[in-house]
């Protein structure tokens, strides 16, 4: 075991360069696929709840396609499949672009059941009362609703950024891609992917306990409403 950890001193400083660059990469990929998603997810609500039947079959329909499609073949399919079809997307943006449209259809699940959760009869006193539509779901519904969605955002964000490391897959030069080059070249694997597993945990793990603790914090309030 001490001779495991003997090897880390020696090439620390070229081992932490490189994974950190390739961090780097995974936190833009990732980050740009959840913003996809959000706004993706967004439109997915806005059709579900359209009043056009065609227009929600279709949305239901893409819902299922991408909770159903594995995220690898996806993106195999965005960055090999397209160049025959005359559009050719780097890496980076072809896993961004994966894991974006996989992410909505789970996002819009999570946007959809925050807004349920809002009782119709807010909605209807607000409408009463004078506001607009738009009035309504701005200053009545989201307010509310963005209590209840944080937490289980953060954990989609989370999932997005875990699953970015298929990715290396298709030459995008993220942090799985940067540890599975350094394994080749030093040939001590456990060494590196044991590091890597240390880089996800410290970007991932505090993501989920502030969703954890923001959970707690907004039940706590709930509770003390209905009291």
């Amino acid at each position: 075991m001490i001779n495991f950890f003997e090897q880390y001193p020696q090439y620390w400083s070229d081992w932490t360069t490189r994974l950190l660059q390739g961090a780097v990469v995974t936190a833009e990929v990732s980050l740009s696929a959840f913003a996809l998603a959000l706004v993706l997810g967004a439109l997915l609500v806005w059709a579900l709840k359209s009043p056009f039947a065609t227009l929600r079959r279709l949305a239901q329909g893409f819902v299922q396609a991408m909770r159903a499609v594995p995220l690898l073949a996806l993106l195999l399919t965005l960055y090999f499949a397209l160049p025959s079809a005359g559009l050719t997307l780097s890496g980076a943006v072809a896993g961004a672009l994966g894991l974006g449209l996989q992410g909505s259809a789970y996002i819009a699940e999570i946007l959809r059941g925050g807004l349920d959760a809002i009782h119709r009869g807010q909605r209807e006193a607000a409408l009463a009362s004078g506001l607009t539509p738009w009035q309504t779901l701005r200053w009545v519904v989201l307010p509310q609703a963005v209590r209840a969605l944080l937490p289980p955002l953060l954990n989609a964000y989370v999932a997005i950024l875990k699953d970015s490391s298929l990715c290396a897959l298709i030459a995008t030069n993220e942090l799985m891609l940067a540890a599975r080059a350094i394994a080749s070249e030093s040939f001590l694997p456990m060494h590196i992917f044991l590091l890597v597993g240390l880089f996800y945990f410290a970007i991932a793990f505090p993501l989920s306990l502030l969703s954890r603790l923001l959970e707690q914090r907004l039940s706590r309030g709930r509770r003390s409403l209905r009291g």
